[in-house]
């Protein structure tokens, strides 16, 4: 039978680190310098020596030595992780993919709009329209609804879905809707669910998704009448998604100045 030795070897490592100057050699080699050190220290500079203190002083300076060096960061020697985080912090940094730039350095927001490379945009908040109770064939014409209204829309439309975390502000529909529809002897009953309800909101972060859609269009220049422009073809497209998602029962609206800035923070923050 014969014997199978099977050597290991690190090919990022120099072949001479790999011999010779392997950890137990590094760890010999620095004690003996440190032995030679104290005895010039004594020597030549105190001109003294001793042998029951250069015995003493080399076994502290050794002993510490060795306590140091046995020392581990994350199952990793410290004498291995100082000069490597020496290393990655003086030399240049060489990144896999590129570096994202400054978030705000190529939009800004003026008045409800959002202006970015030589284009005007939009963003309207949609309200959807539960359909959960809607039978096959009012749920099949509430789909038609959809296709017809993005096939007639006059340009791209960008949807975005995201959670966001629910705020008492975002159930005033439902808490009016209620109202609306309830009978005057159960309005302290409907008082009691809203207090409920937005207490409920107030004290725990419960998420939400809502939905937006995001229209752009070309602005050629950034005089006044370009931009009324670039706005009235906005304002068009929004009114026709907006006309044809009101058949299928669901209502949007522009995001104002403030709701932009809101958006784009809570999006930075999350990055």
């Amino acid at each position: 039978m014969r014997t199978v030795r099977v050597y290991k070897d690190n090919m990022r490592e120099h072949i001479l680190r790999s011999l010779f100057f392997t950890d137990t050699a590094i760890f010999l080699g620095i004690g003996i310098f440190l032995a030679v050190g104290v005895f010039m220290v004594y020597h030549f500079v105190f001109h003294i020596f001793q042998y029951g203190l250069y015995i003493s002083s080399v076994f502290v300076v050794e002993l510490f030595f060795a306590l140091f060096a046995t020392i581990k960061i994350e199952n990793q020697s410290i004498y291995k992780v100082i000069p490597r985080a020496i290393t990655h912090g003086t030399s240049k940094k060489k990144y896999a993919m590129k570096e994202l730039d400054k978030t705000t350095s190529d939009f800004k927001v003026i008045d409800n709009y959002i202006v970015r490379k030589k284009r005007l945009i939009a963003m309207y908040e949609i309200r959807p329209f539960d359909i959960a109770l809607l039978n096959e064939e009012d749920r099949e014409q509430f789909y038609n609804k959809i296709k017809t209204t993005l096939h007639t829309l006059p340009g791209k439309v960008q949807i975005i879905v995201r959670k966001d975390i629910a705020k008492p502000v975002d159930y005033q529909e439902h808490f009016f809707s209620i109202y609306k529809s309830s009978l005057p002897n159960r309005e302290k009953l409907i008082d009691n669910y809203v207090n409920d309800v937005t207490n409920l909101l107030n004290l725990g972060k419960f998420q939400m998704v809502k939905y937006y859609a995001v229209f752009s269009t070309p602005l050629v220049s950034s005089k006044e009448d370009e931009f009324v422009k670039a706005c009235k073809r906005l304002y068009d497209m929004g009114i026709r998604l907006s006309s044809g998602l009101e058949l299928a029962q669901i209502t949007i609206r522009q995001l104002t100045k403030d709701e932009l800035v809101a958006y784009f923070q809570s999006e930075f923050r999350s990055i």
